[in-house]
């Protein structure tokens, strides 16, 4: 028998008991019936027929021959084109450093002969201009360490994928110009300290 509904302003009209929840209701017995019986056939299946998981003496000895054929992989040298760019680096710093000890006889004769001389009188100016003329030539050395900071940083990242040939030969670049810059503000450093 069917039901009845009210609603406002339509009059009585006639539902069916079977309805949405009803169609619900059924779709999930049919759900867990299927799942139980494919439970249950899985449970009847014959377990002795299977082979072993067990390594096998084949599979041993395929093994053994590639992990003798395989060679061990040898660290990456250098990159290309990194060896010269050090070695235009490095000479650039020399060629600057040469520039400097050239000038530093004068330099240190100015000094020598402004020994004890007041401030603003001509040797001690004559000597402070010998002086800015070596601080020039170091700066002139100094001009390729920016351009190791940035490979030194490039090779830096190189060095996560475990390639540091190209991250040692740009360190041990930077100490040999950095060893050349501080002879050289050694040097500035001693004829500041008697020029004063």
């Amino acid at each position: 028998m069917p039901r009845l509904s009210h609603e406002p302003g339509t009059g009585t009209t006639a539902q069916p008991c079977y309805g949405a929840s009803m169609v619900k209701c059924n779709s999930r017995l049919a759900l867990i019936a299927t799942a139980s019986c494919a439970l249950m056939l899985g449970g009847c299946s014959d377990r002795g027929d299977y082979p072993s998981l067990a390594r096998r003496p084949a599979e041993d000895v395929y093994a053994n021959a590639r992990a003798a054929q395989t060679p061990a992989a040898q660290p990456p040298g250098v990159s290309a084109g990194l060896t010269s760019k050090l070695a235009a680096l490095l000479a650039t710093a020399r060629k600057a450093h040469e520039s400097f000890v050239a000038r530093q006889p004068a330099a240190t004769r100015a000094v020598s002969a402004a020994s004890g001389a007041a401030k603003g009188t001509e040797a001690w100016s004559v000597a402070s201009v010998a002086v800015a003329g070596l601080e020039s030539a170091r700066s002139e050395v100094g001009l390729p360490l920016a351009d190791l900071d940035r490979l030194e940083v490039e090779a830096s990242n190189r060095v996560a994928d475990g390639a540091d040939a190209d991250f040692k030969a740009v360190r041990e670049t930077r100490a040999q110009v950095e060893a050349l810059t501080t002879s050289e503000s050694d040097v500035i450093d001693s004829l500041l300290g008697r020029l004063r």
